[in-house]
C-alpha cells in the first residue's frame, strides 16, 4: 500500500524482520520497554526509561 498525504517526519527506519517501513520520532518519556512491528509483530527495538522511539507504519512490504 503506498503512502498517501503528506510525508512522514522524522527518520525512515525498515522491520529488520519482515522489512515494513515506518517514520520514527523520538519522545523523552517512555511508555514501554520494546516496540513490535504491527506487520510481523517481531521486535524491532528495545526502547530504554530516556528515549521513546514512535513508530508510524508508512509501507507494508508486498509479501505481507
Amino acid at each position: 500500500m503506498p503512502l498517501t498525504g503528506p510525508p512522514p517526519e522524522g527518520r525512515t527506519f525498515f522491520c529488520p524482520h519482515c522489512g515494513a517501513l515506518y517514520s520514527v520520532t523520538h519522545s523523552r518519556l517512555s511508555k514501554s520497554d520494546t516496540e513490535k512491528c504491527v506487520v510481523c509483530q517481531q521486535i524491532m527495538d528495545k526502547g530504554d526509561s530516556v528515549k521513546l522511539s514512535i513508530y508510524k507504519l508508512t509501507h507494508r512490504p508486498e509479501d505481507a
